[in-house]
């Protein structure tokens, strides 16, 4: 009598290069299999077509290949199979040493009211690119049809066991327990999809970070037109073929019912888009307010986070449904929480962009302060952000027309968060080797000058602010003004500026005044049911930041005090106007 073994991971020789039409979660648990005595191979029952019972007869099984060589397999002693049955094991329970509780989310939820939302809903051909320069991405949007987006996803029967064999039964996936809200370690997708797909379940789990972008799953989905036209890495990063990038752009979620993740920001600030495609999910919002982002700076960090729902500290915490064929974006910044009332699989993806990037700079500075692991953080951030200087930089040059006054305001905090770098690199800084040398190390080896660029970038969006196209408060006090850059006039001899260059303004000062909408035209704006492009109004009428380039004090840079207390001031003054306007929507 042959020794019966566990089979995971063994081939079955007769069908190892045939697709067979077997649910993942059969082969797994149910489906029976033998082994010859002789060769010790493990075959599936079905190939040889042999019931199950039969196989209980079988004493010393022989496959046909040793059957020619030692005879025909000897019968009525005992049993040649594998049931493949693996224990049950909480692994977070093991590793805590308690018992979770995976439906306390869901009880949680029903106990809370939370406000209903006001967020917009519009068709797909609406949401253009004209769009987003007129409305800005301060809230989300919500898709309810995908016709007009421009976008290809799966079909809506897709199962996990088919993404499985799309991405690869090997590939590692991180799995959470929602019960703990703890990563469960050494899970593929193999196991996965034998879980989901499976009958029995004696755990909740969700894998909400299996990211696609070079597999030939991913190779099959197309995003979003206008998440594509926004997304730095798509249009920003040079070549990705054979090079690191950051591979957030593409994720497949997959979700049990009463699955819960716990209310987070995505990294480095980016926006997010959505797409269900079975199921359904409820979201909860909460908006980046300076007050509530201070709120989940403290949440995060605190030991009793576990034991606090943080829309519990807030004052405002919004739900949305989400149904099979919706399709939402998510801005940057807002603090959510998502609920699975159905077993549901979505695509998803993260993208920076241009029109929240104050915001961006804002989170990736809690992360770092909070010091959330590199794993989870938005990866390359500041590389990022280089080529984004880079990008803007060649813009304002050609034609700066182009940018909205949401991309302008952004290119000064851009600039700022860009001038933090250099001016630790400079000679008189008192910064240590090894701080320089991670500096360097993040600047894109095509920026061959940080410096120089940094400083005609400021040059650059100094003569648009100037030139009138926004609008500015006279009255300046002065703790608004704020050193931007000035790099050393030795420093330009060597680098090949020009002298006009030289006239590049030192002194920044900031104004951020309440946004004026042209209510009237905005009315008269009628988006065509057919049209999938809409005329680009007129920009709003800001007053952001003001330039004087007569108020110099010295050709030296700033200090590092003097930045980060600009950064501060410009943190503060553009949470306090986007406040001002989220609380106006909602009354209104």
């Amino acid at each position: 009598m042959s020794q019966v073994t566990d089979t995971l991971g063994e081939k079955c020789p007769l069908c190892a290069n045939k697709q067979r039409l077997v649910p993942l979660w059969f082969q797994e648990n149910t489906e029976t299999w033998i082994k010859c005595d002789i060769c010790n191979a493990w075959c599936h029952a079905s190939c040889l077509k042999l019931p199950s019972e039969e196989c209980d007869r079988i004493d010393e099984y022989h496959c046909p290949e040793c059957t020619r060589t030692h005879g025909p397999s000897i019968y009525k002693v005992g049993i040649r199979k594998s049931k493949r049955e693996h224990s049950k094991v909480n692994y977070a329970d093991l590793e805590n040493g308690l018992t979770g509780n995976p439906y306390k989310w869901k009880r949680v939820l029903d106990l809370k009211l939370f406000q209903k939302h006001k967020f917009r809903k519009i068709r797909g051909e609406q949401l253009t690119i004209d769009w987003v320069r007129w409305f800005g991405l301060e809230e989300p949007i919500i898709i309810e049809n995908s016709d007009g987006l421009d976008m290809k996803m799966p079909h809506k029967d897709i199962t996990v066991s088919e993404i499985a064999e799309a991405v690869g039964y090997d590939t590692p996936v991180d799995v959470i327990d929602v019960s703990t809200q703890q990563e469960i370690p050494d899970w593929n997708m193999y196991k996965w999809a034998t879980y989901f797909d499976g009958p029995k379940r004696d755990q909740v789990l969700n894998v909400i970070s299996l990211e696609v972008s070079d597999t030939s799953f991913g190779d099959s989905i197309l995003r979003p037109r206008i998440v594509r036209e926004l997304d730095w890495v798509e249009n920003m990063w040079p070549n990705k073929k054979n090079i690191e990038y950051p591979k957030v752009q593409l994720y497949c979620l997959m979700s049990i019912k009463d699955s819960f993740t716990d209310f987070h920001i995505d990294f480095g600030g980016s926006s997010v888009f959505y797409h269900v495609i079975r199921g359904s999910k409820v979201f909860y919002f909460v908006p980046p307010t300076p007050s509530n982002l201070k709120k989940y700076s403290r949440w995060i960090s605190s030991p009793e986070q576990s034991m606090t729902f943080f829309a519990d500290l807030v004052k405002d915490c919004f739900e949305v449904k989400l149904v099979a064929g919706n399709t939402m974006i998510i801005p940057t910044g807002w603090i959510h929480a998502v609920y699975t009332p159905d077993d549901s699989i979505v695509i998803g993806g993260n993208f920076l962009h241009g029109f929240n990037i104050g915001i961006q700079l804002a989170i990736y500075d809690i992360e770092k302060r909070t010091n959330v692991p590199i794993k989870y953080r938005f990866p390359y951030f500041e590389k990022m952000s280089w080529y984004a200087g880079k990008y803007y930089n060649k813009i304002l040059k050609e034609d700066s027309s182009s940018l909205s006054q949401w991309e302008l305001k952004g290119i000064v905090e851009l600039a700022l968060f860009l001038l933090g770098f250099t001016g630790k690199l400079e000679s008189n800084s008192e910064s240590t080797i090894e701080e320089r040398q991670l500096i360097k190390d993040n600047i894109p080896n095509e920026i061959s000058d940080p410096i120089r660029l940094t400083k005609r970038l400021s040059r650059r969006i100094n003569r648009i602010i100037n030139q009138g196209n926004m609008d500015f408060d006279e009255e300046e006090s002065e703790d608004q003004k704020v050193n931007l850059k000035s790099c050393r006039r030795d420093h330009d001899d060597n680098s090949g500026i020009s002298r006009e260059d030289n006239s590049v303004s030192t002194k920044i000062k900031l104004r951020v005044k309440k946004r004026v909408i042209d209510e009237d035209h905005e009315k008269s704006v009628k988006w065509a049911k057919t049209s999938s492009s809409v005329p680009r109004p007129p920009p709003y009428n800001y007053s952001i930041y003001s330039y004087d380039e007569n108020d110099r004090e010295s050709s030296t840079s700033p200090t590092p005090e003097e930045i980060a207390k600009v950064e501060q001031i410009i943190k503060e003054k553009i949470r306090e106007f986007e406040l001002e306007n989220r609380k106006k929507n909602y009354k209104n």
